[in-house]
């Protein structure tokens, strides 16, 4: 029995001792020197009794549900623990996760908590995307972890995370609590009694993902840009490292994962076979189930083990149930379980125990899913990797595209960059070359005294009201593109969109070939969360409305002004590529946006291409569709009057739609390739190109160029850097 004894410690997850006076930190402990940083601003002495300061990084459902009740609650971590921050995009969620902690103080972002508190630990409750960040400040900063699952959505990042943690040494803790949940421990003791095991299954019926919180993205755990996957990522995760608590690591995997009900971007069903030599084991999961529920068996050389939501059975030389008033199924949070989780973690805290085998079966469980993903991509087994040192035989194909190595390849690579390096100069020469031709022709008869007269007599008021409707107009643009953003993101707000507008507008003055759209990219995706390859979709789909509405302009606006007559073929042509266009989009509109279900992309390439069709989200929305088109139509129309009166504060008196005209020359000249910073000389040239077609003196044409380029230019560019220069944005309301 002694032997039976022991061998059933190394089954259980170490639980935490009896409460009792806490232990005092050792030498090296919470204020100890940073290996990297040097010593840190020292604290004072611990005493026993002394709580361990906390942040909740993300009041989402989970961080609601499950981790502040117990932080809150629980009688000794209450005793032991104070969460002095908390921290939250949605404003409601930072306000529901006050009420569990009413002296924390509130973040909008995580990183900034981590800055400004004297924090002895943090718990993470973010989708995994943000996980790698926001635990690599934590280890940099020296602060304690403990993370929800899954560690990361692809291999790199969880091993990125694991060198982190181990170099700043750090304890940290995964949200493993199914450990602890009163079904495992029962499974863990009965299998005693079975001898070896050498058949599993595991399987989980759920009727559709868990709803994410609605203050923010209530689709996430869909979105393979904010979760890593579907229900191998969500529930796969505890499936994966219960199985290894009793059998170790698998040898080969095999699995399948296919989106069988439902119509989201990532698989709803997972079967999944592991090899441990001596035991196969199978895990089915599905969101596509009738009903909610969850079964497994062991089969062992003495009987087997069955259980489901309710019991636990065995059936050997003796039977036995037991039975449980809570089921596993009964919700998705389990609060109670974490309760013995926090336990253990905060008594490693305070004994500076830095156990590596937590986030070991953290990595592991990220690199079976990731696993698991390729051998459904590929249709075969593949051997498991149980660490980094461990690598696969590089299979032929890889040895055939290596021939090209070596000194030889890395010449041929050279020259291939030389080449491109070349080709790029001539290009950016031949577009110089043009626009000089273009201005030295424009302006080789020009009156420059002229110019300044005209420029001296421009009037300020006209100027100043032009600026002002300028302002308008990108307010509108801020809409167009917010309505695009919003299926991604439901809390984006128009402040934010308008503010990344601006600092991108603002970085297009003095960075060339409109390369302000990444600032604009950036600026949103650390106020939103959002990943930075579905925003820059979303800026595409962005600049394609926005053309589509120039172009509907165009091609009505014969039928509402007069124009000359050698407008009007052009505004036809507009009005059939326009329709032709309305039905290919309405033809093509049924068809799934989603990935194929048998190609989910797990990492590099492909990931990257999930995250950018993730950012045409809006493309399947026709409510967020016309809500742009007609916020783009606003904006235009607004740029049109801009146009007016900045023509009216030199003294041209010309009809709304040679304006119209003005706008359209003056945007097909932005659009120009490689065009210098903040368009100098483009704008003036395509202004004046167009107000000579309308007999106007060139003198006059470009003091409207120019006097229309500052006012478009100075506002904005003063806007952009004072929004640019916020260390964040504030609870903002769109």
């Amino acid at each position: 029995m002694p032997e039976a004894r022991a061998h059933q410690h190394d089954l259980q997850p170490a639980l935490p001792r009896e409460p009792r006076p806490l232990d005092r930190p050792r030498d090296g402990g919470i204020g100890a020197r940073h290996p990297r940083r040097g010593p840190r601003p020292r604290r004072p002495r611990r005493r026993l009794a002394v709580r361990l300061r906390g942040a909740l990084l993300g009041a989402g459902n989970i961080a609601l549900r499950g981790h502040a009740p117990q932080w809150a609650e629980d009688p000794v971590l209450r005793e032991a623990v104070d969460i002095v921050a908390v921290t939250d995009l949605s404003p409601s969620n930072l306000e529901a996760a006050r009420a569990f902690f009413p002296g924390a103080a509130a973040y909008a972002r995580a990183e900034e908590a981590l800055e400004r508190e004297a924090l002895d630990f943090c718990d993470v409750c973010t989708p995994p995307f943000s996980h790698r960040g926001l635990v690599e400040e934590a280890a940099r900063r020296g602060v304690h972890v403990i993370c929800e699952k899954p560690l990361a959505p692809g291999l790199p990042d969880a091993e990125s995370i694991s060198e982190a943690v181990r170099r700043s040494a750090i304890v940290f803790e995964a949200c493993h609590q199914y450990h602890f949940s009163p079904q495992w421990q029962a499974v863990k003791r009965l299998l005693l009694g079975l001898g070896r095991i050498y058949l599993a299954e595991y399987e989980v019926h759920r009727t559709e993902a868990n709803e994410g919180n609605p203050h923010w993205s209530p689709a996430w755990r869909t979105d393979r840009a904010f979760a890593g996957g579907g229900i191998l990522v969500d529930h796969g995760a505890h499936i994966f490292y219960q199985l290894r608590s009793v059998l170790g690591d698998p040898r080969t995997v095999q699995a399948t994962v296919r989106t069988l009900q439902h119509n989201y971007r990532v698989e709803d069903t997972a079967l999944v076979v592991l090899d441990f030599g001596a035991c196969l084991a199978q895990v089915r999961l599905t969101w596509a189930a009738r009903r909610r529920q969850i079964r497994f068996r062991f089969v062992g050389e003495r009987g087997e083990l069955v259980g489901d939501d309710e019991s636990v059975r065995i059936h050997a030389d003796t039977s036995q149930e037991i039975r449980f008033a809570d089921g596993m199924s009964r919700n998705s949070s389990h609060s109670e379980w974490y309760s013995p989780l926090f336990l253990r973690f905060t008594e490693r805290v305070r004994r500076q125990d830095l156990d590596p085998a937590p986030l070991d079966e953290a990595v592991y469980v990220t690199r079976l899913i990731s696993r698991a993903y390729e051998s459904s991509l590929e249709g075969r087994t593949l051997p498991f990797i149980s660490s980094p040192a461990e690598e696969l035989e590089a299979p032929a194909e890889a040895l055939v595209a290596s021939l090209g190595a070596g000194p030889d390849g890395e010449r041929a690579d050279s020259r291939a960059a030389v080449e491109r390096r070349r080709r790029v100069r001539v290009l950016r020469a031949g577009v110089a070359a043009a626009l000089l031709g273009a201005g030295a022709w424009t302006f080789h008869d020009m009156g420059w005294a002229h110019l300044g007269s005209a420029l001296m007599a421009a009037h300020p008021g006209w100027i100043a009201l032009a600026a002002a409707v300028n302002l308008a107009a990108v307010g509108f643009q801020a809409v167009r593109w917010l309505a695009l953003v919003r299926p991604l993101s439901p809390l984006a707000t128009l402040a934010q969109a308008f503010k990344s507008l601006v600092v991108g507008f603002a970085v297009s003055t003095v960075v060339p070939a409109r390369a302000g759209e990444l600032a604009r990219m950036n600026f949103l995706g650390r106020r939103t969360g959002l990943p930075p390859a579905s925003i820059f979709s979303s800026i595409v789909l962005d600049h394609l409305v926005n053309a589509t509405g120039l172009l509907l302009g165009l091609a009505l606006l014969p039928f509402v002004a007069h124009v000359p007559l050698w407008i009007r073929p052009g505004a036809a042509f507009a009005l059939a590529l326009f329709t032709v266009g309305a039905m290919l989009v309405y033809a093509l509109w049924p068809l799934d946006a989603g990935p194929p279900p048998a190609s989910l992309p797990v990492k590099g390439v492909g990931a990257f291409l999930a995250s950018a069709r993730q950012g045409l989200a809006a493309a399947n929305r026709p409510s967020a569709l016309g809500l742009s088109l007609g916020a783009s139509l606003v904006s235009w129309a607004l740029e049109v009057n801009v146009t007016a009166i900045a023509m009216r504060a030199v003294g041209l008196h010309l009809p709304l739609s040679a304006a119209f005209l003005v706008l359209l020359a003056v945007n097909l000249a932005l659009a120009f390739p490689f065009a210098p910073p903040g368009n100098l000389g483009t704008l003036e040239v395509g202004a004046t190109l167009a107000l000579v077609g309308f007999g106007v003196a060139k003198e006059q044409a470009l003091a409207f160029g120019l006097i229309y380029h500052v006012l478009q230019m100075v506002p904005i560019g003063i806007l952009g850097i004072l929004f640019a220069g916020r260390a964040a944005d504030g609870p903002v309301t769109a």
